[in-house]
């Protein structure tokens, strides 16, 4: 319903408004009337009417200086006037105010069912347009959020250059971060598969609004929080006291905390440890705020330093290079071996930690290793860990559904990225400059990965499938023109003509001449 104030100094003109014309029927409700400018204004600032009906000619204050005051205040109200005066200067000077539309005294009902009819099409499609734009400023809120999301993640992961994060954080007017920064990472145990406690747990913590921290979802699994600033020093206050938020909400959480860091790799290294400081709960146990200075004290057990090159690890399992995983994994058992160490605690956080470094190669994807195994029973297979056998046992079966994982995302790719290749070379083949490098840069690969999947899906290499196509153009245009050896090897992107020739005779079995005189 369009709500209606009708504003006349004389009763009797309000009541034959009122009540003379079916509002309800048409879509109005008359919420008020008034009988004075001062009165109706009084009224309006309280009850917002969409439509105001008034009289021109009022004591102190008449319905065009009513009309100025509502529109200088409101400017969604529409204002249709009332007059027994024909004069040209009323109309002139209420159109310049905005005013709908006239109704001369004694009011003709059809005319004033006409002029509502008006209104309330212009109303209806003022209404839409609102919801519309309000509609298009949630997606664009809803994109902007994604958009930071997707920044932050890889922020912290340290997957973006220096000068592009510089230049984001100061875009989001979090420059702060750059200073120094303490993180919290938050890992909430899922009571239900049909909710989303990761969401609600955001939703929990942007309520308090605490000043001087950034929040975000870290793909499916971890809430982070990075304090800035002043907040800096309280991370662990925070930490703790948004513990209780959970906890008092029904929502089993473990919180990581890093150290205070700085500078732009301070951000990685932030969150890397608030990660350590989650796989010490394998130990220390759940439901709890857990420090990085925790996590170090339980790790202070190892006499040495276990040496291991985890970004050629995490390469080789993620491209699903088995062999070379099999190989890092023996590497590091017997590094836990040489440490001499021999409590289990320490075993069990050696294969924590090795397994959560794992599990994160499946995060750009959306999935975790919690959700391949289960939670329970990745921290079940964890906790069961008695022997250095048992520490091998584990980590192969966990890195077996890791490998299948990748494997089978790598064929979907694999498939893609060959076609794309394919159809690139099929039309630069003749081109003396194509090479694999220059292949896999098109279809935005990497060259060993290319060659690997190429090989597997043609049955021939790359250079030898651009090969095969050259030879194939040259014995075509040796076919149907007459051009010479040395012209055709340089149109099939050959640039030198005895090499095509000694290549020609290779694929071919026979020479150049001898194919010709055929």
């Amino acid at each position: 319903m369009i709500k209606v104030l009708i504003v006349d100094d004389e009763k009797l003109e309000r009541v034959l408004i009122s009540k003379g014309f079916p509002w309800e029927e048409h879509g109005f409700q008359i919420i008020g009337e008034a009988s004075s400018g001062m009165e109706a204004l009084e009224f309006i600032k309280h009850r917002r009417p969409e439509l105001i009906i008034t009289d021109i000619n009022m004591p102190h204050m008449d319905g065009l200086k009513l009309a100025e005051h509502i529109y200088s205040l409101y400017e969604k109200v529409h204002v249709i006037i009332i007059t027994g005066y024909r004069e040209f200067e009323y109309a002139r000077q209420a159109v310049k105010l905005g005013v709908e539309d006239f109704l001369l005294k004694p009011v003709d009902m059809n005319e004033l069912s006409d002029i509502a009819a008006r209104i309330k099409m212009k109303i209806g499609k003022e209404k839409a347009h609102e919801q519309e734009v309000e509609m298009l400023k949630q997606n664009v809120s809803a994109d902007q959020d994604i958009l930071m999301e997707s920044f932050f993640q890889r922020l912290v992961e340290q997957r973006i250059t220096k000068e592009e994060a510089e230049k984001k954080l100061h875009a989001y007017s979090c420059e702060a971060l750059l200073d120094s920064c303490c993180c919290l990472s938050i890992h909430i145990k899922e009571e239900n598969q049909d909710m989303e406690p990761h969401k609600k747990a955001m939703k929990l913590f942007r309520e308090h609004e605490i000043p001087q921290t950034i929040s975000f979802l870290h793909y499916m699994k971890h809430m982070i929080i990075f304090c800035v600033g002043s907040s800096v020093t309280k991370g662990k206050e925070i930490a703790r006291e948004f513990h209780q938020v959970l906890s008092d909400n029904r929502l089993s959480a473990i919180i990581g905390i890093s150290g205070i860091q700085h500078g732009f790799w301070g951000i990685g290294t932030a969150f890397t440890e608030s990660e350590h400081a989650l796989s010490a709960s394998v130990l220390l146990g759940g439901n709890q705020v857990i420090t990085y200075e925790e996590y170090l004290r339980v790790k202070e057990k190892n006499p040495g330093k276990l040496m291991f090159d985890w970004d050629d690890f995490l390469f080789s399992l993620t491209n699903g290079i088995s062999e070379r995983v099999w190989t890092f994994i023996e590497d590091y058992i017997s590094g836990i071996r040489n440490s001499k160490v021999t409590e289990v605690e320490y075993l069990r956080l050696m294969t924590m930690d090795l397994t959560s470094k794992a599990g994160s190669t499946l995060h750009k994807y959306g999935d975790s290793l919690e959700q391949l195994i289960g939670e329970e029973a990745l921290y079940e297979g964890i906790r069961g860990i008695q022997s250095l056998e048992d520490c091998r046992r584990f980590l192969k079966d966990c890195m077996n559904l890791i490998l299948d994982y990748h494997n089978g995302k790598k064929t979907k790719q694999g498939n893609k990225v060959v076609r794309e290749a394919l159809s690139y070379l099929n039309e630069n083949f003749c081109d003396p400059n194509l090479s694999l490098k220059t292949a896999a840069a098109n279809v935005y690969s990497n060259e060993s990965y290319l060659s690997r999947v190429f090989k597997k899906e043609v049955g021939l290499s790359l250079i030898e499938y651009v090969m095969k196509k050259r030879i194939e153009e040259s014995i075509l245009l040796l076919n149907t023109t007459d051009l010479k050896v040395y012209e055709i090897a340089e149109k099939v992107g050959f640039r030198d003509s005895h090499y095509f020739s000694i290549c020609f005779k290779k694929h071919v079995g026979v020479t150049v001449k001898e194919f010709k005189q055929r």
